[in-house]
C-alpha cells in the first residue's frame, strides 16, 4: 500500500493500477535478499549532515555471515553498491534545500 492505496484491492476491482506502480523496476524472484541486505546495511551508515555510503567492510561482513561463495559474494558485493550509488543520488536531488523549512 502507498498513499492509501492498496495494489491487490484494485486488482480484484478491475481498477486502473496508479503510475508509480506502473513505473516501478520489475522484482525478479530471489531479488528480495539484495533490498533486506540493502536496508539491514543502510543501519550502518554515518549520518550528519550529509548521508554516508554503506561501509565497504559492512557489506562484506554481511556476505561473510551469509556465507556466500566466492562468486556470489563478489556479485553482492557489486550489486549493493550499486543500490547505495543510486540511493544516495536520490538522496541528494531530494535533499530540502537550506531555508526550506
Amino acid at each position: 500500500m502507498r498513499d492509501g492505496f492498496s495494489i491487490e484491492s484494485a486488482l480484484k476491482k478491475g481498477r486502473p493500477l496508479p503510475d508509480w506502480y506502473l513505473e516501478s523496476p520489475d522484482q525478479v524472484e530471489g531479488d528480495e535478499i539484495y533490498l533486506m541486505a540493502f536496508w539491514d546495511l543502510s543501519t550502518t551508515r554515518i549520518m550528519g549532515d550529509v548521508i554516508g555510503p554503506i561501509p565497504w567492510t559492512a557489506i562484506n561482513q554481511y556476505a561473510d555471515v551469509q556465507e556466500f561463495d566466492k562468486a556470489l559474494k563478489l556479485h553482492f558485493i557489486q550489486v549493493i553498491r550499486q543500490m547505495d550509488a543510486e540511493y544516495l543520488d536520490w538522496q541528494r536531488k531530494n535533499k530540502p534545500k537550506a531555508g526550506n523549512d
